[in-house]
């Protein structure tokens, strides 16, 4: 019998079928998903590092103004930038808290960050009608929590208790917003009945029969609605 040359099968190297695994697209995509955790979680570990000095550390090795332009840096970093514009403005209403201009912008930042925030949209109203703002950017901000917050009780009670305040500065449109807020929050003897009637009752004779007919006019407002707002 002839015998066939023995001839060794041709192996790659361990580095070459390292190479050739790696090129997996699973495999790939694994590494780069566990890469970007990792690289995310250090993000939070040296923010929350931050965060902890800015709070907790002695005072007199954060001054504000360092504290904020440390913050500042973090704004834009995915992972924690909601985190960071929040400690922002958290840190502005604890430090300066008449500095309304500074107040101001950081809820724009929070807000831009986190447009679905209620919080942020209708903290941004208060504070651009306190500022003395073109009531078109008042109403910019009172329209964006009504948007993000339509049912939810706590922000239907601040946007009617706000309207209420400057009805007479709001357009057609913002007074809409106004009264479906009233009805759709007050009862017989809840918190917003009480609000609402201690608003009505610094009013002119003629704002609340605006109101009244604004209320009327809607098809939503029930008999007991309008004895609980006294109109």
């Amino acid at each position: 019998m002839e015998q066939v040359p023995f001839r060794p099968t041709s192996q790659a190297s361990p580095g070459a079928s390292l190479a050739r695994r790696s090129l997996n697209p699973t495999a790939f995509a694994l590494l780069v998903v566990f890469g970007l955790t990792a690289y995310g979680g250090s993000d939070i570990v040296r923010f929350e590092a931050l965060r902890n000095r800015i709070w907790f550390g002695p005072a007199t090795d954060q001054p504000v103004g360092r504290a904020l332009e440390a913050l500042s840096a973090w704004t834009n970093t995915s992972v924690v930038a909601t985190g960071a514009r929040s400690q922002k403005l958290d840190l502005i209403v604890a430090e300066t808290p008449h500095d309304k201009a500074a107040i101001e912008g950081a809820l724009e930042d929070a807000a831009a960050g986190s447009p679905t925030s209620t919080a942020a949209w209708a903290a941004l109203a208060e504070i651009r009608k306190a500022r003395g703002q073109p009531m078109e950017n008042v109403l910019a901000a009172f329209r964006m929590s009504a948007f993000t917050g339509s049912h939810e009780g706590f922000f239907m009670m601040q946007r009617a208790s706000f309207g209420l305040l400057h009805w007479s500065e709001l357009p057609e449109e913002g007074r809409q917003i106004v009264v479906r807020d009233i009805v759709s929050s007050v009862g017989p003897n809840g918190p917003p009945g009480a609000r609402y009637r201690q608003i009505l009752a610094t009013k002119p004779q003629s704002e609340r029969d605006s109101i009244k007919a604004a209320l009327l006019a809607s098809g939503m407002a029930t008999k007991d609605v309008l004895q609980a707002l006294g109109v």
